[in-house]
């Protein structure tokens, strides 16, 4: 197919690492500024509430916005306003004015991740669309480490602001890369309903479908558990691990290192009909992980501990994914992207929420213990409906295809090179 995968995915999946990137390096920017200027804790903690709310809250409402666009162009819109946005955060020091902007972020957010989750059909193909999808999450954990070190770096030689100018900047380059690619994924026409039953239509697809509702739910509750891991793990490897803070970024890499090798090696090689056990197998990869980390406090016995549940955690990402794009319609599917993300981004606020107390009340290796049995706990409980269920689509598919939604007509998501 002219046009598709290749170096077309490649600048797709650049573009979206950069914009994570980006994320991180306003998040340490703007966590330091908040620090610097004598922020509390509770203030600290509101803005990353405030940058994940919108993603819950803001997400499935505007979601039908997704589905009726033409995706790259509401991208390209989205990042160019979210750019403008950064910038007059770069320039105030105002904590309640920064908030609500960091909100408006988290606004676009909700909006941006799954409308490139609808271009890698177009670009990749439906035979190749668990390919696309691993090699977006690849990109998106290598931006995600890259991020929180290049800030610092960032912030101690220049200042918060230029930190949060170059974020500003990564989210031009996204359009313009996307601006540059052709290829276009396009409304699949259907009828259009009021906008509140537009909203209601991408829970229900969610909630209707036995295993995507199952799944979708067993995640959701082992998140709640595995969040927490984002809180204590600062201080178990200062702590309880004794090391420096080279020890504790070496910890934080080795679960991005975990996301992109099984982003890359492991995941595009799963067919639709096992997502469901791989589902439970990553979950009870990741709680076992954890148990495991927090009963051997050693630096080696972590550092392998900590890539396994970057396994986990990419593996569970991506069987999300590949799901909900063989289950649902691609009239819905935006619509779908959004609520699922809702669902899991509630769940690790809830969890991360819990994370301080935890921390404070067991210390850092006893919460991340509680952590993993916690989350084998969720898996177990899921274990049997997921194992019991398979993808509905792939029971019915063509050997040669990834879903059979991608036989239907509706479904016009095509590379503009490709066009007559």
């Amino acid at each position: 197919m002219s046009g598709r995968g290749g170096p077309a995915l490649t600048a797709v999946a650049l573009a979206y690492a950069v914009s994570s990137m980006g994320d991180q390096i306003a998040l340490v920017a703007l966590t330091l500024r908040f620090y610097e200027h004598g922020a509390s804790g509770i203030l600290i903690s509101a803005l990353v509430v405030a940058g994940v709310l919108p993603v819950v809250v803001i997400g499935p409402l505007a979601a039908p916005l997704i589905d009726r666009m033409e995706s790259r162009r509401l991208i390209m819109v989205a990042t160019l306003a979210q750019a403008l946005v950064v910038v007059v955060i770069a320039l105030t020091d105002h904590v309640a004015v920064t908030l609500v902007l960091v909100a408006a972020l988290g606004a676009g957010l909700a909006i941006v991740s799954p409308a490139l989750l609808l271009l890698v059909p177009a670009i990749t193909g439906e035979e190749r669309v668990a390919h696309g999808y691993g090699r977006m999450e690849a990109f998106r954990a290598v931006g995600n480490a890259v991020g929180p070190a290049l800030a610092g770096v960032l912030v101690a030689a220049f200042g918060s602001r230029v930190a949060l100018l170059a974020d500003a900047g990564t989210f031009v380059l996204t359009a313009v890369v996307l601006a540059v690619v052709a290829v276009r994924r396009e409304p699949v026409p259907a009828a259009r309903p009021r906008w509140s039953q537009q909203v209601r239509e991408g829970v229900t697809v969610l909630g209707r479908n036995r295993l995507l509702a199952t799944a979708i739910s067993a995640l959701a509750a082992a998140v709640v558990f595995t969040a927490t891991m984002g809180v204590a793990r600062v201080f178990f490897a200062r702590e309880d691990l004794g090391t420096t803070n080279i020890g504790y970024g070496l910890v934080v890499t080795a679960h991005a290192v975990g996301m992109v090798a099984a982003s890359v090696l492991l995941a595009p090689r799963v067919p639709v009909a096992a997502q469901p056990r791989v589902l439970a197998g990553a979950g009870l990869l990741m709680g076992l992980a954890l148990t495991v980390v927090a009963t051997i406090p050693v630096l080696a016995v972590a550092l392998v501990g900590f890539v396994l549940t970057g396994v986990a955690n990419a593996m569970q990402s991506l069987a999300i994914r590949n799901l909900v794009h063989a289950e649902v319609p691609a009239e819905v599917r935006g619509r779908a992207f959004a609520s699922a993300s809702a669902v899991l981004n509630g769940a690790n606020l809830s969890g991360t929420a819990l994370g301080g107390p935890a921390v404070v009340l067991l210390g850092g290796a006893t919460s991340l213990l509680v952590a993993g049995l916690g989350t084998v706990l969720a898996t177990l409980a899921a274990a049997p409906a997921l194992l019991s269920r398979r993808s509905a689509a792939a029971a019915t598919q063509d050997p040669g295809l990834s879903s059979p939604r991608a036989a239907q007509p509706k479904d016009r998501t095509q590379a503009a090179g490709d066009r007559r």
